[in-house]
């Protein structure tokens, strides 16, 4: 809330923006700082999994349409911290937790809506995509490989596969953008997202928020 506070103190300052020219026309690419809040995900059997708010990167590109009508693509990586609780389906006393943390990647195409044409305006975004989760977490025993190496000779390494997922996501996005002199636009952004996994009470839902800072080319 005080960044979106900031934003809209600077749209009142005399003289700092002005109204840009058209943006029909132009690509559009930027970086994002992101913070997802916590979720959790239940599954049939009783088993669980919940997921710490974490920091993290992403960046997006597109093209503008109209002023108001953009379409483009968003990338974000996070290193979330997860507890799993995971119970035998034949001996309901039987549980294991786990405490990790794992990787999490977000692909997505996005729909953005701009209401109005002036320096500081609210927009609405829809967007579908994937999201895979590695747990880090080995899923077997190593598999072990060797190779001859040119310098050090014969070599072998072991190689763990590890327990992952890859979701089909979808939702939107409310947020606030403002173009600043010069073409440089600031995004401030709320955004939801559902994770379709068959096999969960629900569809579990990443809620997190987006400043994004860039630049149409």
């Amino acid at each position: 809330m005080r960044l979106l506070f900031v934003v809209i103190l600077l749209a009142a300052l005399p003289g700092f923006a002005s109204a840009q020219g058209s943006r029909a026309g132009a690509w559009e690419w930027s970086f994002a700082a992101i913070y997802q809040d916590s979720a959790s995900s239940g599954a049939d059997g009783g088993s669980n999994l919940r997921l710490d708010n974490e920091l993290g990167l992403g960046f997006g590109f597109g093209y503008n349409f109209t002023d108001k009508l953009y379409l483009g693509g968003d990338f974000e990586w996070l290193r979330p911290d997860f507890t799993a609780t995971l119970i035998n389906e034949n001996d309901p006393n039987d549980r294991r937790q786990i405490n990790h943390t794992m990787s999490q990647f977000n692909g997505r195409i996005k729909g953005t809506l701009t209401f109005l044409s002036g320096p500081l305006s609210p927009y609405v975004e829809a967007g579908l995509g994937w999201s895979y989760f590695d747990s880090n977490v080995a899923d077997g025993p190593p598999i072990t490989g060797c190779w001859w190496h040119p310098w050090w000779g014969y070599i072998c390494e072991n190689y763990y596969s590890t327990f992952s997922s890859t979701e089909f996501s979808y939702g939107g996005a409310l947020g606030l953008r403002y173009i600043m002199r010069g073409g440089m636009t600031l995004k401030l952004s709320v955004n939801q997202y559902w994770l379709d996994v068959g096999n969960a009470g629900g569809d579990p839902e990443l809620n997190a928020a987006r400043l994004e800072i860039g630049w149409a080319f």
